[in-house]
């Protein structure tokens, strides 16, 4: 390949150390880790609550987030997607194509959203025997509870991810890290709140909730970027 092709060739100088990309790069890599974090207090929070209903609760929950996190994949894959999308136009400098791409994901992104609520709704209770050492009805019917009221929400999910992971990819990480701490707020407020006066299922609800708030934002956020983006261009 070195051979072949001149770009592959290192040019003297090439292989030194850049600090401004380097620098570039951890601005950008370092929000996505901290929300993460942020958005992992709002869960905590969340669980701490539940643990205050009783053990066959925090079961039923337990099994019910891990069917849901390998159902949730296919949205990381989407939002990776989105990510190397969204930086490859604007480097290019072509913010106009941001929302055909957009639009195409997110018509992806609420395709499997249908077909995984179905799934779920017809064999999520049977599926969360996977996760349980001796079969039990109550923990299997309330971990299809859980099931259920995310899945119905599930396209929610699919916009938070998708927008999320376009707006990092075009460089404003900060705004990212935003939308974790309102998805932090909502939880928390389910579980300081609404979990000690209904119960488990407004902890069922909990998700949902968070994706919400950071829907509100970010769908704002994504809006006004891209109207930046392509004046920046007509500027240029």
């Amino acid at each position: 390949m070195r051979k072949r092709y001149k770009i592959l060739r290192m040019e003297p100088g090439e292989s030194r150390l850049s600090f401004s990309h380097v620098g570039r790069l951890l601005m950008q890599g370092l929000p996505m880790g901290l929300q993460y974090s942020i958005t992992a207090i709002g869960s905590v929070i969340l669980q701490a609550s539940v643990n205050d209903l009783g053990s066959i609760y925090v079961a039923a929950m337990t099994a019910g987030q891990k069917i849901s996190i390998f159902f949730c994949c296919p949205y990381e894959a989407l939002g990776n997607t989105a990510a190397t999308y969204g930086g490859q136009n604007i480097g290019a400098g072509r913010p106009d194509r941001i929302n055909k791409g957009m639009i195409t994901l997110l018509f992806y992104g609420f395709v499997y959203a249908v077909a995984a609520c179905g799934v779920l709704f017809l064999f999520g209770g049977a599926l969360s025997r996977l996760f349980m050492d001796q079969p039990d009805p109550f923990i299997e019917e309330n971990a299809h509870l859980f099931l259920k009221y995310n899945s119905i929400f599930y396209f929610l999910l699919a916009i938070v991810n998708i927008v999320r992971f376009m707006i990092q990819g075009m460089g404003y990480s900060m705004l990212a890290i935003t939308a974790g701490i309102f998805e932090m707020f909502a939880r928390a407020l389910v579980g300081f709140v609404f979990v000690p006066e209904y119960g488990y299922p407004a902890a069922c609800f909990a998700n949902p909730a968070a994706w919400i708030a950071a829907d509100v934002f970010l769908i704002t956020a994504f809006i006004l970027i891209v109207r930046r983006e392509k004046r920046k261009v007509l500027l240029a």
